[in-house]
């Protein structure tokens, strides 16, 4: 017998960050840090990006169960 969907409501608004945070990595580079001419300006943001998807990954695959 197969259970009813149950997913939290708080991992499908993780869920949704998770392209909006994509789509942020790619704009706030070329347009709020065009004038900062270090290197480190987009690597900074692009790494606590990368690091907040993966987080989110790591936090919504440990609210899987197994179906058996």
């Amino acid at each position: 017998m197969r259970r009813p969907e149950t997913r939290k409501p708080w991992t499908t608004w993780l869920l949704v960050s998770v392209p909006v945070i994509m789509v942020a990595m790619f704009v706030v580079p070329y347009t709020l840090l065009r004038e900062v001419d270090a290197w480190y300006g987009s690597l900074l943001f692009w790494t606590a990006g990368t690091a907040a998807v993966i987080t989110i990954n790591v936090v919504v695959s440990l609210t899987w169960e197994n179906e058996r």
